[in-house]
């Protein structure tokens, strides 16, 4: 999943740089790290996604009301006024999405002939299934 990043610059030599992931930001939750170099930051943010996730699956939060609105969205918003800039993170969050279940569907088979081959053709996908469920996954957004 894309995840809009806000990154509060250090201010002095001995600060680390502030992260907050407005997406996992609400009335019961928030999403913050820090990082002190520069390089740190996609790991520093994964870890946070990662223990903040953790911590809505055992409160029983449905992670599908999780829903990132987008940098100019969060950019515009007074609440992230104190970011200094923003970036894009793809998180993988397939592991806390429940085990695999096989079901049975009728397509074209021109269809999926044509899927198999995008799928072959592209990095993106491990295989048919993850990419049909990544495309189920954005059709519900």
């Amino acid at each position: 999943m894309l995840f809009s990043v806000g990154i509060e610059l250090p201010k002095e030599d001995d600060q680390a740089f502030g992260l907050v992931v407005p997406a996992l930001c609400d009335a019961n939750y928030g999403c913050f790290s820090a990082a002190d170099k520069e390089s740190e930051i996609p790991s520093m943010v994964k870890e946070a996604v990662i223990d903040m996730v953790e911590a809505m699956i055992e409160d029983s939060y449905p992670l599908l009301n999780v829903n990132d609105k987008g940098v100019l969205y969060y950019r515009a918003h007074d609440d992230y006024a104190y970011c200094d800039a923003w970036l894009l993170l793809d998180i993988d969050l397939s592991d806390f999405e429940g085990k695999p279940k096989r079901i049975n569907i009728s397509m074209p088979d021109t269809l999926i002939a044509r899927i198999d081959e995008y799928v072959k053709s592209s990095n993106e996908y491990k295989d048919r299934s993850h990419f049909l469920a990544t495309a189920a996954r954005h059709e519900m957004r």
